[in-house]
């Protein structure tokens, strides 16, 4: 074979292997039968071209294409092509679900075929009735499936409900039911503190109200007579100044000391005034002269006459001088003393 043959043979073989690998890559079956159906849906969002087609969880093939199909706003579709590869019995009635193929996104299309089904084989090119199923739906199936398990689920629930409400209204019931006639006395309690915490509320609206009135009428007040409150303010200022301009300080320091010194003769009259004290009690208890002389009425008489005899006597001396001095230059003979008529000692 020349090199030209053997070069176009080459060339053949790269182009049929290229197309083959695009065709596999792009999810055709190149050597078996293959069968198409089409479904329509409202919402395909995370579905592609090439997402997996299962039945009950084995991939019989692939999606192949989607389309938007333009129309009035309540019937515009979404047309989703898909190719089955392998030898399933696709029935009429089957319904192609597009569902989550996880947590972290990806969507498939699951053949939904009921093996007691009577309905005739879905040729290739039939239309299939196709839905979108949720994350919830897709991992537990749908609510005609839960049904059962729901059922059982609710028996039970209720059987629990009514032994605990049985148990709630006894007193002496042990564990949960004790703790739940607790809990309903509680919320007795609760819903009788909450009626007159209400009321009390209630009645103080109008005191709150009436106090919040007062503030109103006292903040109106207030701003009706902030003119007169700053006059008020600057002739304080004004008199502080002038007080400040006029030496207070220094005055405040010589009435300090005028204060001081008074203090020291108030201490001094108090000393004195003690001493005196002292002098008026010992008159009174009789100790000394002053004392006697002012409690003992005999020696104030006796004193008295004192003093009057002494009286008399320089009466006397005032008028008879000879008869208590003599001067004789010639020894001439004294006089007889004559009691004079006016002699004090007779008046008295």
């Amino acid at each position: 074979m020349s090199k030209e043959i053997k070069l176009g043979i080459f060339g053949i073989l790269v182009i049929v292997g290229t197309v083959y690998g695009y065709l596999f890559l792009a999810g055709e079956n190149l050597f078996g039968s293959s069968k198409y159906y089409y479904i329509y849906v409202d919402n395909a969002k995370g579905l592609i071209r090439s997402s997996p087609v299962f039945v009950k969880g084995f991939q019989v093939g692939t999606v192949t294409d989607i389309a938007f199909v333009a129309g009035d706003d309540q019937e515009s579709k979404v047309k989703i092509e898909m190719r089955v590869d392998e030898p399933v019995d696709v029935k009429t009635d089957a319904v192609a679900e597009i569902l989550e193929t996880g947590f972290v996104g990806g969507k498939a299309i699951r053949l939904n075929i009921s093996a007691k089904s009577s309905a005739a084989t879905a040729q290739s090119g039939a239309t299939l009735k196709g839905r979108t199923l949720n994350m919830l739906e897709a991992m537990v199936g749908s609510p005609e499936e839960l049904s059962p398990y729901t059922d059982v689920i609710k028996n039970g629930l209720i059987s629990a409900y009514d032994t605990i409400a049985i148990q709630a209204k006894n007193p002496t019931a042990p564990g949960v039911g004790k703790m739940f006639y607790d809990m309903d006395i509680i919320l007795a309690d609760m819903k009788v503190t909450t009626r007159n915490l209400n009321r009390l509320i209630a009645n103080s609206n109008q005191q709150v109200s009436l106090v919040m009135a007062d503030l109103a009428a006292i903040t109106n007040n207030l701003k009706q007579s902030n003119a007169a409150i700053t006059k008020i303010i600057d002739n304080t200022a004004s008199l502080t100044a002038k007080l400040d301009s006029a030496g207070l300080d220094e005055t405040i320091v010589k009435t300090n000391e005028a204060v001081g010194a008074l203090k020291t003769t108030l201490v001094s009259t108090q000393q004195s005034l003690a001493s005196f004290d002292k002098i008026l009690v010992k008159a009174n208890s009789g100790d000394g002269s002053l004392a006697k002389l002012m409690n003992d009425p005999d020696l104030y008489i006796n004193l008295s006459n004192s003093l009057n005899n002494m009286n008399y006597l320089l009466q006397d001396f005032r008028l008879n001088p000879k008869r208590y001095v003599n001067v004789s230059v010639f020894g001439k003979k004294q006089k007889k003393y004559e009691l004079p008529k006016d002699d004090p000692a007779k008046q008295n």
